[in-house]
């Protein structure tokens, strides 16, 4: 077993004087109540000597759950940089006469993520943009419409991996060319005593979107599940509803028509007005450009999906890789894996335990042992994207991956990202904090303890690690 190099080096660390080694640690964690069946896979690496210094099921591929996206995060800020913008193109097709638009407003989608986002600080706003580019361009009467172009991405918008049950729900919202407002819709509606429900009411309303009730009605207890149909499209409501009140967040599949038509009554309340007139007709060629409407920088964008997990964003991020790399035909998401494993390769990461599906994590047949997420840890933390390192965008264990290391100082000196689903729990970062000497990656399958134990135990390995006895 190899031991920390000296007394100094564990007073630096804050451990005392007799502290058990690292490996030591890593294998009592191992060897905790609950983890005889788990697939415990736990490496930590010096990154200055680039050396393992305490493993356990190194080379085991685990499903990683969440922390997949801190390969698709790095894999785009390897390929894009981290001052990429995405850019959504706006453009008036037919012909203006005068004052008035003989055609289409057309928003041609550019994989923009961050578009109409409720979550980035700053984010600049496309509907704005739009209303005030009509107007400078001296266009008061539109006969046309608000149309939308999809056709960067080919169908369908999920993943193929991620479960059918799980795209319904706010958590499984797609990636398309256009997206708007997140993807995601609040559906609103009461029971009574009596098992009469209310009209279903989607905010925002998104056109051509409608409800279907397929919910049981019982006094007592609920058990409410979504499904979504896209053919339609419709969002199916299904199980067991009691009286009360319900506000529920379920995935939009409809970003684009919600987008058009919020431009649509923006333009109408800013006064342009719209005549009947047909754009059907209206050629490619009669296209003007009105205004290119770029995101916040990737490192924000990165910052806001690792601190918040979100799938949506990082999905959008290994298709941005597909396209950087020149996919133009076959499966976009599997192009932006192979994307991905170029990125690492070049970092000298080796990718044999990456068994990517998505840009998320969200997929269950996604995985990666632990010794090759830690790798790719130690192999950019020392990089700077426009000015931000890795660990600068990761949130502080005490702010947003539940109760690991709570109330501890330690809470404030580990960076990590979490990853959790059904009988999954990992994380993976730095310590310290500001300036990483050891990157980890803690993943954990199939344990038979409560997921509170197993975060205490994650929380015990990481304090005998890093911090006091």
């Amino acid at each position: 077993m190899k031991k920390f190099a000296s007394t100094l080096l564990l007073a630096l660390m804050g451990l005392t004087l007799w502290a058990i080694t690292a490996q030591e640690a890593v294998d009592a964690y191992a060897a905790r109540k609950g983890m005889r069946h788990a697939a415990a896979g736990v490496v930590v690496i010096d990154i200055d000597s680039n050396k393992v210094i305490a493993s356990h099921l190194q080379d085991q591929a685990i499903i990683t759950a969440s922390t997949m996206k801190t390969v698709s995060s790095v894999a785009a800020l390897e390929t894009l940089g981290g001052d990429y913008r995405f850019k959504t193109r706006v453009y008036l097709q037919g012909t203006v006469k005068g004052d008035t638009l003989m055609g289409r407003v057309l928003i041609v989608g550019g994989g923009d993520p961050t578009l109409g986002s409720h979550y980035i600080k700053g984010n600049p706003n496309i509907v704005n943009e739009i209303v005030a580019a009509i107007k400078q361009r001296g266009i008061t009467h539109i006969a046309g419409s608000v149309a939308t172009d999809e056709s960067l991405f080919p169908y369908p918008p999920y993943s193929i991996h991620w479960d059918v049950g799980d795209l319904a729900w706010d958590y499984g919202a797609a990636v398309h060319a256009l997206n708007f407002a997140d993807n995601v819709m609040k559906v609103r509606f009461k029971v009574d005593k009596w098992g009469r429900f209310s009209p279903f009411r989607l905010s925002p309303s998104v056109p051509g979107v409608g409800v279907v009730n397929r919910m049981n009605y019982r006094a007592k207890g609920e058990d409410i599940d979504f499904a979504l149909e896209y053919g339609n499209p419709a969002l199916v409501l299904m199980g067991n509803v009691c009286p009360g009140s319900y506000n529920l967040t379920a995935s939009n599949p409809c970003p684009a028509a919600l987008l058009a038509d919020s431009v649509t009554h923006a333009l109408q309340r800013a006064g342009i007005h719209w005549l009947e007139g047909d754009d059907v007709t209206a050629s490619q060629s009669s296209r003007e450009l009105l205004l290119t409407h770029e995101s916040v920088e990737l490192t924000d964008i990165v910052e806001s999906l690792l601190d918040r997990s979100d799938n949506m964003f990082a999905h959008a991020l290994l298709r941005a890789v597909a396209l950087s790399n020149g996919w133009n035909s076959g499966s976009i998401d599997q192009a932006g894996v192979e994307g991905v494993k170029r990125v690492l390769k070049s970092l000298t990461v080796d990718t044999d335990a990456l068994f990517m599906r998505d840009g998320s994590g969200l997929a269950r047949a996604g995985k990666a042992s632990p010794y090759l997420l830690a790798s790719m840890l130690t192999a950019v933390a020392g990089k700077e994207y426009n000015g931000k390192r890795l660990c600068d965008l990761m949130p502080k264990a005490g702010s947003r991956v539940g109760n690991v290391l709570e109330g501890h100082r330690l809470s404030k000196q580990i960076v990590l990202k979490s990853g959790s689903m059904n009988d999954v729990q990992c994380y993976v970062g730095y310590y310290p904090a500001d300036k990483p000497r050891y990157a980890f990656a803690l993943l954990a399958n199939n344990y038979t303890c409560s997921r509170s134990d197993l975060r205490a135990h994650m929380s015990r390995l990481l304090i005998d690690l890093f911090g006091d006895k």
